[in-house]
């Protein structure tokens, strides 16, 4: 009888917009460390509002290699298909080496690979000399400047909730 007379429209649609609001933020981060290669990533993040009983959650759903962009990665040899696609969708444009050769898709996606695989022999002179891939933390980012906002809006939420159910069982 109390869930039918306790309901929690507000605190719903709080945490929606909360939802959203790190949605933004985490599109943000992306963009601003330039993680939009083919912008999958970024279009696809879906923001919505979990009810398990009693429990409420704003969640977010993402690709699921987010956490490798998140996180980044220890030094492994990555899938030679997925690196020449990156080079394509980015696009890596290949520079001349000392000689003046132009390194094709195929060799460039091998030098990319030895570089996150920790292999190259100028590793020193690498993005990420120690190999691997180097993570944004970019959700990380949104969560921790979005969510200290919401806290007082979500009580307020919580608040506005509990003073209709208080109408409700206190109408004669």
């Amino acid at each position: 009888m109390a869930n039918e007379l306790f309901n929690t429209t507000y605190l719903q649609l709080a945490l929606g917009q909360l939802a959203e609001d790190v949605k933004a933020g985490y599109v943000d981060q992306l963009a601003k460390h330039d993680r939009h290669a083919s912008g999958n990533l970024m279009s696809t993040v879906r923001a919505e509002v979990e009810v398990n009983g009693t429990r409420y959650a704003a969640v977010l759903y993402l690709q699921d290699y987010w956490k490798y962009v998140e996180e980044g990665t220890e030094p492994h040899w990555p899938p030679r298909q997925a690196i020449l696609d990156w080079i394509k969708i980015k696009p890596v444009i290949p520079r001349p080496d000392d000689r003046g050769r132009i390194p094709t898709p195929e060799q460039l996606a091998f030098l990319i690979s030895r570089a996150i695989a920790g292999k190259s022999p100028n590793q020193a002179s690498c993005k990420n000399p120690k190999g691997g891939t180097e993570g944004s933390h970019d959700l990380q980012t949104a969560e921790d400047a979005v969510v200290p906002m919401w806290e007082e809006r979500l009580l307020d939420a919580l608040q506005r909730d509990t003073l209709e159910y208080i109408r409700k069982i206190t109408e004669v």
